[in-house]
């Protein structure tokens, strides 16, 4: 059946369900309050009649744009075209886009939220805080539309959030020097402090230790960035001087980029990695296995996160859930070369590393 256009509309559907228009509405926009046999009959006629809703008038329709925003500090690196890439496939499966907007300093990040919501050019907001988040939050607080915060926990504001347990991974990184390697000693190097994933990886070197009774003043060090050149400066003034070339040492790095800084100038040094100081990562990005000295590190499963935060604010668009959710997600250590373990990687098979 078409129509005097050629094309198939609500009102065929309607006709040959033998229910209203608004009925079929409400069957097309997955919306309740429509009975059993009576949803089966629309979606009967729909099949029969090869019926293709327009997206744009159902947004309209329903006030949407189809539309979820991802709000990041950056573009560049490999966390976040990751994170972009699992966001985009989970909103793609279901019929909707992703925007990714940058934004570093909390006014950019108030200003893009703020902007994206009152003009109605979104749905819902994905949105990474990696430092201090405190006048972010009461900027936005008055914003009504779905809200996902990446990397703080913030589930006392009552939003949806989004967390990676970054103290267990750097936990589990630094008892893998004591229990595996019995090393001599051991040192953290991270990024700045006022970095909630430095703070926390930080935190999580701090419990290792103080497990086997050490305290972890003057085994950590902090710089200014995530960035090698400042690892690799870092490792040359407070790592370097603390080398015993008779004892054994580890260190735990808070990204993968530090890793491969310290290898280079404990090496550009004399200092034999991993034999005399065994090194690892967190991220499990690809530098990791690029190099001829192949990284252990904390692999995180950057994908799952833009996955799920896609997920929520779906729910919370469809009404299925009424309180806030708090995900907590895992990093999974991956042993390779850089730690002293030799030419082994005990990913899982099949996965992106596995060999």
């Amino acid at each position: 059946m078409v129509t005097e256009t050629g094309s198939i509309t609500i009102h065929n559907v309607a006709k040959v369900a033998g229910v209203s228009i608004s009925t079929v509405s409400r069957v097309v926009n997955g919306l309740d309050r429509v009975a059993p046999d009576t949803r089966h009959k629309v979606k009967t006629a729909i099949r029969r009649l090869d019926f293709h809703p327009n997206s744009r008038a159902q947004a309209l329709s329903r006030k949407r744009t189809d539309t979820i925003s991802l709000i990041v500090p950056d573009f560049e690196g490999q966390y976040f075209s990751m994170l972009m890439e699992g966001a985009h496939e989970e909103a793609q499966a279901n019929g909707v886009h992703i925007m990714v907007l940058k934004a570093k300093s909390s006014e950019e990040k108030i200003e893009a939220v703020t902007r994206l919501c009152s003009q109605g050019r979104t749905d819902g907001v994905i949105l990474m805080l990696s430092d201090l988040y405190g006048d972010v939050l009461k900027g936005i607080g008055h914003i009504n539309s779905p809200l996902v915060i990446l990397d703080q926990d913030v589930h006392s504001w009552r939003l949806d959030n989004i967390l990676l347990d970054n103290r267990i991974g750097a936990f589990e990184a630094t008892r893998h020097f004591i229990d595996t390697h019995n090393v001599d000693d051991v040192f953290f190097l991270g990024g700045s402090e006022d970095n909630v994933d430095t703070t926390a990886r930080a935190r999580g070197f701090a419990d290792a230790l103080k497990s086997i009774g050490l305290n972890a003043k003057g085994r950590q060090f902090f710089g200014n960035s995530y960035s090698y050149d400042e690892g690799y400066h870092l490792a040359e003034e407070k790592i370097f001087p603390l080398i015993n070339p008779e004892k054994h040492y580890g260190v735990v790095a808070a990204n993968d980029d530090i890793a491969c800084s310290i290898i280079d100038a404990l090496m550009d040094k004399g200092i034999r990695v991993p034999e005399q100081v065994g090194v690892t990562g967190f991220d499990d990005s690809d530098m990791a296995i690029h190099r001829r000295l192949k990284i252990t590190t904390m692999r995180i499963p950057t994908k799952e996160i833009g996955r799920v935060a896609v997920r929520m604010i779906l729910n919370r668009l469809s009404g299925r859930v009424s309180e806030p959710a708090k995900v907590v997600l895992k990093a999974r250590l991956i042993v390779r070369d850089s730690c002293g373990c030799g030419r082994h990687d005990n990913s899982i098979p099949g996965d992106k590393h596995g060999k």
